[in-house]
C-alpha cells in the first residue's frame, strides 16, 4: 500500500504519517508539504526508508492530479479551505481521498461533487478525524440500534492534565478562529438554524481524566451530514465544545478579531490575521515541548427502541502521545484518517462519490481498530421501563 499524506508534517498530518508507518504491508507514505524544512526535520526523527517528501502545494489542482494517480490513497491534513481543491483533483485523477472535515460548508460545497466523484469513479471519503470522524461512527453504532431517533448531541472537550505557561492549542489557530467568529448550526424539526458562536454554554461531564467543563455551540461539519445520512426521524442534532472561554471573550472585546485592515512596518494586513499569526508564534512549539493532555469526543443519541425510550451514550478518550509528541487532540484526529485510508487501500470500504463516514463505514469494526490503538471507547445504555 502507498499513500499520500498532504500536509503530512503538521501536528495531525504527523499522526497519520506515524500510524501508517506501523504498519508493515505500508510499502510508501509520501509527505506533500510546502514547509521543506519541517518535513524533513520529521523524516529525520521518524528515520524510517518507506518515508519521503515533496514539495506540494495543495493549491495547484493540476499537479495534485498526476500526484496522486500513483497513490492508493491520498489523506488530506492541510486547513480544511483547501478541501475542495483536493476533491476537484481526485476526481479528475479518479483517485480515494480522506480528509479531516470542511468546517460545514466546505462540507456542504464538497457534497455537491457527489455525482461527479461517482461518474468519475472517485472515492472521496470526508471528515473523518476526531470530529467529525469518530463522532460520526460513534452516532452511527447507536443509531443502528435505534428504531427511531429523536436527539443527538456532540460534545468535544480537553484537559491540559499538566498546565503550560505557553497556550496550547490542539489544532490549527485559523481553524479556531473561525469557530470563535462563525455563527454555528444546529438542526431543528427540520431545520438548520443559525446561534451566535460559543454561545449557549452549559457544564457537560466528561469521563476522567477531563471531568467536568464548560461546552459552548461551535460550527462542525457533523450537522452538515448527520441529519441526512443517519434519518430516522432525527428531530435535533447540535455540537458543542470546550475552549478558554475567558481568553476569547477578551481578544473579542479588545478587537483582535476585526477584519479592519491595519499598517504594519508599511504593509497592511487585518488585525484578524495578525492575531491569528501571534497565537501561532506564543503557541507550545510540541516539536520542543511535552504536551500533557487529555481529549475526548462524546456522542448522545436519544430514540425509541422497541417503544421504549433510551439514551445511548458514547465516548472516545485518549491522552497526549509522549512518544510523538503530540497532544491528545492530535492523536484522536490523527488516528482514524490513518485507520480509514488504509481500510479504503484493502477495499474495506468500498464507494464512489463523496460520502461522510457515518455513510460508509464499518462502524463496529472502526470502533475496534480504535480501540486496538490505545483509544478508549465507552458506552451507556439508559432504558426509560
Amino acid at each position: 500500500m502507498k499513500f499520500l499524506v498532504l500536509g503530512g508534517a503538521g501536528a495531525i498530518g504527523s499522526v497519520i504519517v506515524r500510524d501508517l508507518l506501523l504498519n508493515d504491508k505500508v510499502e510508501e507514505v509520501l509527505i506533500g508539504e510546502i514547509d521543506k524544512d519541517k518535513a524533513l526535520r520529521l523524516i529525520q526523527l521518524i528515520n524510517d526508508g518507506r518515508l519521503s517528501f515533496e514539495q506540494i502545494d495543495v493549491r495547484r489542482v493540476d499537479l495534485l492530479v498526476d500526484k496522486m494517480k500513483n497513490y492508493d490513497v491520498t489523506i488530506n491534513s492541510t486547513w480544511f479551505e483547501h478541501n475542495l481543491e483536493a476533491t476537484k483533483a481526485a476526481i479528475k485523477a479518479k483517485a480515494k481521498l480522506v480528509d479531516l472535515g470542511g468546517l460545514y460548508y466546505i462540507t456542504l460545497k464538497q457534497l455537491e461533487f457527489n455525482n461527479e466523484a461517482r461518474e468519475a469513479g472517485a472515492s472521496i471519503l470526508i471528515g473523518c478525524g476526531e470530529d467529525p470522524g469518530i463522532s460520526n461512527i460513534m452516532i452511527r453504532y447507536a443509531s443502528d440500534k435505534l428504531d427511531r431517533i429523536d436527539s443527538i448531541n456532540i460534545r468535544d472537550g480537553d484537559r491540559d492534565l499538566t498546565p503550560m505557561d505557553k497556550p496550547v492549542f490542539k489544532f490549527s489557530v485559523r481553524t479556531m478562529m473561525n469557530e470563535w467568529t462563525k455563527n454555528a448550526v444546529i438542526f431543528k424539526d427540520g431545520k438548520y438554524l443559525e446561534v451566535p458562536p460559543l454561545s449557549g454554554i452549559e457544564e457537560f461531564e466528561f469521563p476522567p481524566p477531563i471531568g467536568r467543563i464548560k461546552v459552548a455551540f461551535s460550527l462542525h461539519s457533523e450537522l452538515a451530514t448527520i441529519p441526512e445520512f443517519i434519518g430516522k426521524g432525527v428531530k435535533y442534532v447540535d455540537f458543542k465544545i470546550n475552549y478558554d472561554f475567558d481568553m476569547v471573550d477578551t481578544l473579542k472585546k479588545l478587537g483582535f478579531f476585526s477584519e479592519e485592515k491595519i499598517k504594519m512596518n508599511g504593509l497592511e494586513v487585518s488585525v484578524r490575521d495578525f492575531t491569528v499569526d501571534i497565537l501561532m508564534r506564543n503557541m507550545v512549539d510540541p516539536s520542543i515541548h511535552i504536551i500533557d493532555d487529555a481529549a475526548c469526543i462524546s456522542t448522545i443519541v436519544k430514540g425509541l427502541k422497541n417503544d421504549r425510550n433510551l439514551t445511548y451514550t458514547m465516548y472516545a478518550l485518549s491522552t497526549s502521545r509522549k512518544d510523538w509528541r503530540v497532544s491528545a487532540s492530535s492523536y484522536l484526529t490523527g488516528v482514524p484518517a490513518s485507520l480509514a485510508a488504509q481500510m479504503m487501500a484493502k477495499e474495506e470500504i468500498q464507494f464512489y462519490g463523496v460520502l461522510p463516514p457515518e455513510a460508509c463505514i464499518p462502524a463496529e469494526k472502526f470502533l475496534q481498530d480504535l480501540i486496538n490503538k490505545g483509544i478508549v471507547i465507552g458506552e451507556k445504555i439508559e432504558v426509560e421501563w
